[in-house]
């Protein structure tokens, strides 16, 4: 549902979108052909301009959060909210696990990486530059 000032929608009915969508973007992080159809582009699904927000879902033993730290990528901050199932989180070499309901948030130099404990397991991931207006280096927003 939606109007010109508000929308809805469930996060597992958004396809990735944009580069995402292909299984090449996804090469230089994840040795796992079906990352990208597991992937929700949810800023390109609401238009949204001021951050940036995705998610992905998985079963047991799939990553969720590809291997990478965030100052190649403009620097972002990022906030990561378990929605469903567990997650552990590799953070500079240390896990973390973390369940429903649960947040994590990381400075861009730190490297990460999640991995789903349970099926079905999704993660929202929340992002951008502490001090600037959101501006996604990696893709423009197609409209």
């Amino acid at each position: 549902m939606s109007t010109e000032r508000w929308a809805t929608g469930r996060i597992r009915d958004i396809p990735a979108a944009g580069l995402a969508a292909g299984p090449d973007y996804w090469k230089e992080w994840t040795q796992d052909e079906g990352y990208a159809a597991r992937w929700h582009s949810v800023r390109e699904q609401f238009g949204i301009e001021g951050f940036g927000v995705n998610a992905c879902h998985g079963e047991e033993g799939q990553e969720v959060v590809v291997p990478h730290e965030e100052t190649a990528f403009g620097g972002q901050q990022e906030l990561y909210a378990v929605v469903e199932g567990r997650v552990r989180f590799t953070c500079d070499g240390e896990e973390i696990e973390l369940g429903p309901g649960e947040l994590l948030f990381l400075q861009p130099e730190v490297q990460r990486a999640g991995v789903a404990l349970e099926t079905p397991t999704l993660v929202l991931m929340i992002g951008g530059v502490a001090g600037k207006p959101f501006e996604p280096d990696w893709e423009p927003l197609e409209t």
